[in-house]
């Protein structure tokens, strides 16, 4: 349906896009920019799944994008350039200040719509339409693997000289991937994309200072403005690269140096050690001084002495960054007798950033000019699995382009897959780019196409040409939510009219065509299609609302609502926008303590784990949650309970209220949880600690408290966090703990 028709008066009275089970408005400017440019590029998107109950239409998947339109359409939605890849001219523009021409293109656009209805007479009882709609939604929301920046990354550079270099030395290097591994990414290194990730990040971070690098805002903007300005200013390709990976030898064999075992596994100094030797070596400077032992032994004194500016604790944090890169230049620069300064501050970088941003933008955007970057796409055509698997194994597909990620989907997400083909569900579209060589690569779909052919048992042909299986072959199907008697069967288990259903299933395929799209880029529609701005997480409340009962999601909403002004984990913006819910999960998540405390004691419900030697405390299965939270759907006394422990956390927080500051509620609690610490950011954890006391005190007890004996109790708990005190090696943490905190309590 057109963009024109969708968003018509008649449509619009009717189509409800924000369903209670729906989670909120999430996506920024940019991200709700990258969708807009697509629709305008002719892109296509993932289809709107709709919920028809006759007088009302559902959007049961597709909320945001739906929503973004409609902002976009009424002017409540300015382009912004961080969104804008390829239509880099409109930037700031909102709909009415589009030309009319492009403005119709916008409105003739095609979305994809899948419709549900329950045809059934007489009408469903509402509680079961509801299970069906929330189902839906589900089935097409926790399929979803989003792609990681390395993944991104891997396809943005699939082309590009310098990471084919990178990729030919880390491909023949082992010894050195394995020693970046130990001293910089742990197992991630494993992880060619993420590995080439790496090394582009440290050939240009010599040239971003570490006072805007450490904002993190635009980070990922500016490394790619860099590193094209690097990448076109390289005289010869091999000597950048072999200069960056012979700084990188060097600087793990200084580490390797090292006495101390502690200063060779931390991450945080190596990663600036590295840096700070790049910066000598692009500025001309030899690094002869720190091959004497006299030196290293001064470097590593140094470190040792300075170890608070290295801790793993908020590592990520504005503050912590400089504080790390500004001490390894010191001792570095006193060394080598060189000035880090303008490495670590450049008060012209802004500027020289925004002159990089303005070079690429152009004139006003021409509508000839956008119709030459718009794809010429045709409709989907419909084939049996059946004849696409026998395509597959030729030499005329291509399932796994260069661009493409390596196989991931696991098992249970495979047999969702499987599950939605047998009850007749739609699967979204398979894009396929019939490039100049007429072979027909995989651009979306990879994923779903290799749970399939990894189901029936058929192999597909390689990159190599070579006929070769799924990882996962003739699996099992697993954790099915419908058809739970299938579990445990694989392809050839099932009845012959089953397997001749999945057989015959018509997968939904897009084919694009070079002939007609001489300047398609297949790794800009596949990113397109991959990069989820913001994917519902598993085992989040995001998810847990999707498909918890009704009354336990309005109950958790109302707590929330009521003392959202003071009672936060994140302070929720005045519009609702980029809200992930996180409110509402705290509150969960608290009842879910309170009620394994009452209900199930032999299941701890909070981890406590020895880290560094300090405690990490934690929900102990997050996977658990979603599981009770299932259970409350269907068995009564499992709801009742967990309402009622919905309801003392309620209590709790009134109660807790009565000792704060009555004028500022919101500052009083970050007193009580942050104490005389600088970081004022709210963690769960705090508020963890913070419902151990408070479910242990009764109401006389409570009443009795003062303020500052409460703040003393929590500080009690964070300092043993911190520095445990435990003796006896037979008790486990989590023994020590429980005793520990009812000790606590019953101290007057």
């Amino acid at each position: 349906m057109s963009i024109r028709t969708l968003f018509g008066d008649r449509y619009t009275k009717k189509i409800k896009y924000d369903p209670y089970y729906q989670r909120n408005y999430v996506w920024d400017n940019s991200k709700a920019t990258f969708f807009i440019e697509s629709i305008l590029l002719g892109t296509d998107i993932p289809p709107l799944i709709f919920f028809n109950a006759g007088s009302v239409i559902e959007v049961i998947d597709g909320r945001q994008r739906y929503e973004t339109i409609r902002r976009f359409r009424n002017g409540d939605l300015k382009l912004n350039i961080k969104g804008l890849t390829q239509l880099r001219q409109l930037k700031n523009y909102t709909f009415s200040r589009l030309d009319s021409g492009i403005q119709d293109i916008f409105n003739d656009a095609k979305i994809r719509i899948f419709e549900f209805e329950v045809i059934n007479e007489p009408k469903l009882e509402s509680s079961l339409e509801d299970k069906v709609k929330k189902e839906i939604f589900r089935r097409y929301n926790s399929g979803i693997t989003p792609l990681n920046t390395a993944e991104i990354d891997n396809a943005t550079y699939d082309d590009d000289e310098i990471t084919n270099k990178f990729k030919a030395i880390i491909r023949r290097e082992k010894t050195l991937v394995e020693n970046i591994g130990t001293y910089f990414m742990a197992r991630k290194a494993g992880d060619e994309s993420a590995l080439l990730q790496f090394l582009r990040k440290y050939l240009i971070m010599a040239s971003f200072p570490i006072n805007t690098y450490a904002t993190g805002s635009n980070r990922s903007e500016i490394f790619d403005l860099l590193y094209g300005v690097k990448s076109s200013n390289v005289e010869n390709i091999d000597d950048v690269c072999e200069n960056l990976i012979r700084n990188l030898s060097f600087t793990i064999e200084i580490i390797r140096r090292f006495g101390n075992v502690s200063l060779k596994e931390n991450r945080l100094i190596n990663e600036c050690l590295l840096w700070a030797f790049n910066v000598l070596v692009e500025d001309g400077v030899g690094l002869e001084a720190f091959e004497d032992k006299r030196n290293i032994h001064i470097m590593e004194r140094y470190l040792l002495k300075n170890g608070q500016d290295f801790l793993a604790e908020n590592s990520h944090h504005y503050k912590a960054v400089i504080t790390r890169f500004s001490s390894v230049s010191k001792i570095i620069g006193k060394i080598s007798g060189f000035d880090y300064s303008i490495f670590l501050r450049d008060e012209d970088f802004k500027y020289k950033v925004k002159q990089l941003r303005q070079s690429e933008e152009e004139a006003k955007l021409k509508l000839e000019e956008l119709s030459s970057l718009r794809v010429q796409k045709p409709e989907p055509s419909l084939m049996p699995i059946e004849e696409i698997s026998i395509e597959l194994s030729s030499n005329r597909f291509l399932v796994r382009p260069s661009y493409q990620r390596q196989e991931r989907i696991n098992i249970v997400k495979a047999s969702a897959i499987i599950e939605s083909i047998i009850l007749g569900i739609n699967l979204p579209p398979i894009f396929i780019f019939k490039n100049k060589n007429g072979v027909k690569e995989v651009i979306d779909g990879q994923q779903r196409l290799l749970s399939i052919l990894g189901f029936i048992g058929k192999q597909y042909q390689d990159e190599n040409g070579t006929l070769v299986y799924p990882k996962n072959v003739n699996y099992k199907l697993k954790r099915l939510k419908i058809l739970v008697e299938l579990n445990d069967t694989n392809f050839s288990d099932l009845d012959f009219s089953i397997r001749d259903k999945i057989l015959d299933f018509k997968l939904s395929v897009v084919e694009i065509d070079y002939a007609l799209n001489n300047h398609f880029d297949p790794v800009d529609l596949f990113i397109r299609l991959n990069n989820k701005p913001y994917p519902i997480r598993e085992n989040s409340f995001e998810m847990w609302n999707s498909f918890m009962d009704r009354e336990i999601i309005q109950k958790i909403r109302s707590v929330t609502d009521e003392n959202i002004s003071w009672f936060f984990i994140k302070k929720r913006a005045d519009d609702r926008t980029s809200d992930r819910m996180l409110n509402e999960e705290l509150i969960t998540l608290l009842a879910y303590i309170g009620y394994n405390a009452q209900h199930r004691p032999d299941y701890k419900a909070l981890g406590f784990f020895l880290r560094e030697n300090k405690i990490v405390c934690r929900i102990g299965e997050k996977k658990d949650v979603s599981s009770l939270l299932e259970y409350v759907s269907t068995d009564i006394s499992i709801k009742e309970n967990f309402m009622n422990s919905i309801s003392q956390i309620e209590k709790n927080i009134r109660q807790l209220k009565t000792k704060l500051d009555p004028d500022d509620l919101r500052d009083s609690l970050t007193a009580l949880l942050k104490g005389d610490s600088t970081v004022r950011r709210r963690l769960l954890v705090d508020f963890y600690m913070l419902f151990e006391i408070l479910q242990r005190l009764d109401d006389q007890h409570f009443s009795a408290i003062t303020f500052g004996e409460l703040q003393r109790k929590f500080e009690t708990i964070k300092a043993e966090l911190k520095s445990p005190q435990k003796q006896n090696e037979d008790m486990s943490y989590q023994e020590y703990f429980s005793t520990f905190f009812d000790n606590l309590c019953l101290e007057r």
